[in-house]
């Protein structure tokens, strides 16, 4: 038994007489109220659903501004069976301020960041309050039982998530509640369902634009979260420094440094070496890794359109978050979060600003989610625009494999845009983290990732506008139609490209041999300009937060580096003899063709130029 469930167990012992009196008192006699008075302190005894009797009353607590709890009033209203999923009961409740208090009507009713506030009866813990109209300002909400969140404090791993049930986002109170609820609440209830309250995340580092894609991406990955801008804080770097209360404020951070993400809850119960909060799922990951940190509450913004919230920044540690679960989340209060380094230097050619940021990823399933995000927090204040402009770049990811083998990879590359010259780079880099940490063949830890750019405002692309094929050694040329070539000869291969809004032409000549195995294949000689090829970033970033995006989990590490590290770069021109492939059912790419049974590479040549280059042209090629 841990050191939490001796104390529990002690505590129990001396107070459950007690408790059930109050109880039997607060049934036969009425509604009980409960005397604001401050928290019973660590390793309170435990109410459960069952003991949620209609009418009873208690006490909650909060933070409204800084780190200092403040009593609300709690009714029970009811309660619905297995309201958050199947053998876990929700208990209705209606919220108020107490004489002279100023926590409710903060926020017009429950506010996001309430999440995990205990409630009391009789100096007992009843539960946190977790759910509610978050679409509508109301009063009445929902509230975790506290056994099932003291469930937490004994749970294990990878078998406990195995049979973990499925959470309940939404709960619809059927209408012969929702009359009962509203007549006892002496308030109509809103029409919508109760709803998981959102937390509170804060994100430092971006702009008002990044954090509007952040907000679509996690949105899309339905995750519950309100994106807001937020403080940045250092990675613990040593021992926790602070210890929660129950009713304090809780963090639950992402990454910190540059790119300091972080969620915000209330404090349920603490007790030895653990604690709980929230009364519902972070992001219901099961075993986590996550920062556990204090945090300062700068004020509750009221909003009666998409709902209140607690703005707030993060503070000392606590420890570290081990179990995100579907009755809360659980902390272990000894530990100390680790972060894999996401480092970005960045140089500004037009103006000489240079700058260097760390932001350092606790929750290591979220890398490839971050990783653009660390990289924009950079590019923003030193390119010091969202605008067109080139970049020149290059990285480097280390990690370890099966066995904790090292290994690194590493890629340069050049990009321009006329929209947002910085966004394409930082998902690219973000699509090559993924596909590494997606590996399925062996266990794939990353442990850094370095980025270097250089930015500048200048505009510069090139188009290939012309394509010429020669098979007498460059004597005569054919633009257009098909050319004869014998098996085991040279194609002579004249590009020309043409810079942005410029008349100049620049012409690059090349050879690529055909294969004698080739005699008889209709094939084409194609020329790509690297830019124009396909996999050349995400354009839907959002998958990187659920796992969905594409990536070939079936190739091995070792073929996933040389994939990045043998790819052509945007100022490349990509020249390949490619004929159509007679295997119907596929390949699998060992043969040169895509895998897939649509073409097969007969020969290649990668053609490096001066810029980014697009545009693509071919030509029909007879081999005899």
């Amino acid at each position: 038994m841990t050191s939490a469930g001796r104390a529990r167990q002690r505590v129990g012992a001396v107070l459950g007489v007690a408790a059930l009196g109050a109880l039997a008192l607060g049934q036969t006699a009425g509604p009980a109220s409960a005397a604001p008075a401050a928290a019973p302190g660590e390793c309170p005894a435990t109410l459960s659903s069952a003991q949620a009797t209609t009418g009873l009353v208690g006490q909650g607590l909060t933070v409204v501004k800084g780190r200092t709890p403040e009593p609300f009033r709690v009714e029970v209203l009811g309660v619905q069976p297995d309201g958050i999923a199947a053998g876990r009961d929700l208990v209705l409740i209606k919220v108020s301020d107490v004489p002279g208090g100023h926590v409710v009507d903060q926020g017009s009713g429950i506010w996001a960041g309430m999440s995990g506030s205990p409630v009391y009866v009789g100096g007992k813990l009843l539960g946190a309050v977790s759910y509610g109209f978050t679409s509508s300002p109301s009063p009445i909400g929902g509230l975790t039982p506290a056994a099932d969140m003291a469930a937490l404090l004994d749970l294990g791993g990878a078998k406990a998530k195995a049979v973990a049930p499925a959470a309940t986002r939404a709960v619809t109170l059927s209408a012969s509640t929702r009359r009962a609820v509203s007549a006892r609440a002496g308030a109509a209830v809103p029409s919508s369902s109760l709803e998981r309250l959102p937390s509170p995340f804060t994100v430092s580092g971006l702009s008002g634009a990044r954090l509007k894609r952040l907000q679509k991406d996690m949105t899309k990955a339905d995750l519950p979260m309100r994106v807001l801008a937020g403080g940045r804080a250092a990675a613990p770097s040593g021992a926790p420094t602070e210890r929660p209360v129950p009713g304090g404020n809780f963090a639950s951070v992402q990454s910190y440094g540059d790119v300091t993400s972080a969620s915000f809850g209330t404090t349920t119960y603490v007790c030895g070496d653990q604690a709980l909060a929230y009364g519902h799922p972070d992001s219901f990951a099961g075993p986590a890794r996550y920062g556990a940190n204090d945090a300062d509450a700068v004020a509750i913004v009221q909003d009666d359109v998409f709902g209140s919230f607690k703005l707030a920044n993060v503070g000392g540690s606590f420890g570290v978050v081990d179990s995100d679960r579907l009755s809360g989340v659980r902390a272990n209060l000894t530990q100390t979060p680790t972060t894999t380094p996401i480092t970005t230097t960045v140089r500004n050619a037009d103006t000489g600003r240079s700058r260097t940021g760390t932001t350092g990823v606790v929750d290591r399933d979220l890398l490839p989610a971050l990783t653009p995000y660390a990289l924009l927090a950079n590019f923003d204040p030193t390119f010091d625009e969202v605008g067109d402009g080139r970049v020149t770049e290059g990285w480097t990811v280390t990690g370890t494999r099966a066995g904790g083998k090292p290994f690194t990879v590493h890629r340069n590359n050049k990009w321009a845009d006329q929209d947002d010259a910085s966004i394409s780079p930082a998902l690219g880099l973000a699509d090559a983290v993924y596909a590494l940490a997606q590996t399925e063949e062996e266990h794939v830890s990353i442990t850094s990732v370095t980025y270097d750019a250089t930015v500048s405002t200048t505009f510069r692309q090139l188009r290939l506008s012309k394509l010429e094929v020669s098979t007498d050694g460059g004597k005569t040329w054919a633009s257009k139609g098909s050319v004869r070539v014998k098996a085991g000869k040279k194609l002579t291969v004249r590009t020309t490209v043409k810079p942005y809004r410029s008349s100049k032409k620049i012409k690059t000549v090349t050879t690529v041999k055909v294969p004698k195995s080739a005699k008889g294949l209709p094939a084409t000689l194609s020329v790509y300009g690297g830019a124009s090829l396909d996999g050349q970033g995400l354009e839907d970033s959002s998958c990187l937060f659920d796992d969905s995006c594409d990536s070939d989990e079936d190739s091995s590490l070792s073929a996933t580096i040389k994939s990045i590290e043998s790819a052509p770069r945007n100022d490349d021109l990509l020249v390949a003899l490619q004929a159509g492939s007679d295997d119907e059912g596929g390949s699998d790419g060992s043969d040169g063709s895509d895998g897939k049974g649509d073409t097969l590479t007969l020969a290649s040549r990668d053609v490096r130029q001066t810029e980014v280059v697009t545009g693509a042209r071919g030509l029909d090629v007879e081999i005899r």
